[in-house]
């Protein structure tokens, strides 16, 4: 028990790091006090859903009760509480910055804010009282997921950078992001894995499509100068 304790809360610095070395070739070290601060803020959105779980539970709305509530509970509290925090700290301290420039810059910073928020989220599911039975499969998987949700929350909002109506955009970033991340872990709390396994197919679809549509996006914006 305790590899897989372990193991879930590491996944996520080891992907960020393996990330990080990845950039570190590619773009050099001007981004390096950015990614690492963006990890942070990662670990520090959690606040947010944290405070969705405090008032759900405080008016007696925890999940597995009843269908509505299930749908509830994973499209408000998980999905959107959990999308919210990381996007503020992505629109409202990343998208300002001179190095946002596009939809790969948006993935780039997403991505390591949902590995901050996905490493401090596992060690919270251990110890908080919200989630009495622990899910070894629901706490590795989950640091992919986010994984999954960071690249399709990165695309919309690093779109909106070079569009006018940036609030459309940016919205599209979120709700898409939180309708993905509220339907993953709607397939755990209703042991509906079938689901899972089409979620899981549909997302990397959707995920590898807009990674390339955010690379061709850049390099057009190279080529344009």
């Amino acid at each position: 028990m305790i590899p897989l304790y372990t193991a879930s809360i590491l996944l996520g610095p080891i992907l960020a790091g393996l990330i990080f070395f990845l950039i570190f070739k590619k773009r050099g070290r001007e981004r390096y006090q950015k990614l690492i601060t963006a990890f942070s803020w990662g670990m520090f959105s959690i606040v947010v859903v944290t405070l969705f779980q405090y008032i759900a539970s405080s008016y007696g709305l925890d999940p597995e009760k009843n269908l509505r509530q299930n749908i509830f509970y994973s499209f408000v509290v998980f999905g959107i509480g959990s999308e919210l925090g990381k996007y503020l700290v992505l629109r409202y301290i990343y998208f300002p910055k001179d190095t946002f420039k596009g939809p790969i810059d948006g993935i780039v910073y997403s991505v390591f804010i949902s590995m901050g928020f996905a490493t401090i989220g596992n060690v919270l599911y251990f110890v908080l009282p919200y989630f009495p039975e622990i899910d070894f499969v629901y706490a590795i998987t989950v640091v992919i997921a986010n994984l999954f949700f960071a690249v399709i929350m990165g695309f919309f909002v690093g779109i909106a950078k070079s569009r006018q109506n940036k609030f459309v955009d940016s919205m599209t970033g979120l709700f898409g992001a939180a309708f993905f991340h509220a339907l993953y872990n709607f397939c755990f709390i209703t042991n509906d894995f079938k689901l899972l396994l089409f979620l899981t197919i549909g997302a990397f679809i959707i995920v590898i499509l807009l990674y390339y549509k955010a690379f061709e996006i850049n390099e057009e914006r190279k080529r344009n100068g």
